[in-house]
């Protein structure tokens, strides 16, 4: 009897710790790959390359490992320099082979190269593809 308990309290406590993880791969993803700061280096809007001005390409996100993003803007300011517009934090969430940021609609990232983020949305019939390089 005290055996088949041993082997339950076994089986329960292995159970519960695979269950409580965060999932294997999605954190090595994370701690690889994402965390860090990316800076936009291009644009297209249905397919047409989209002339990004020196303030447009300042915009940055930036991952952290705690499942957060900074997103920074930029626009001509009034001494025609670049200044900050906005600086959010947002959740992310991962999944195989995208990133979902929270609160910005319907974007996803994806990563088809090491060293590149596309984010694609989808904005009123419009689809807008912004690429990211890593800094």
């Amino acid at each position: 009897m005290s055996k088949k308990i041993l082997y339950l309290f076994m089986l329960a406590t292995f159970s519960f710790t695979f269950s409580c993880s965060k999932g294997g791969d999605l954190e090595k993803i994370n701690k690889s790959f994402i965390v860090g700061k990316w800076k936009l280096s291009s644009a297209t809007k249905n397919g047409v390359n989209v002339n990004l001005d020196e303030c447009q390409l300042l915009k940055t996100l930036e991952f952290d490992t705690s499942y957060e993003v900074i997103i920074k803007t930029y626009e001509i300011g009034t001494n025609t320099s670049c200044e900050e517009k906005s600086n959010t934090t947002h959740d992310y969430m991962l999944s195989k082979h995208s990133i979902t940021i929270k609160g910005v609609g319907d974007a996803v990232i994806s990563t088809p190269k090491t060293e590149t983020l596309i984010h694609e949305t989808t904005e009123a019939s419009d689809i807008i593809v912004k690429t990211y390089t890593r800094q």
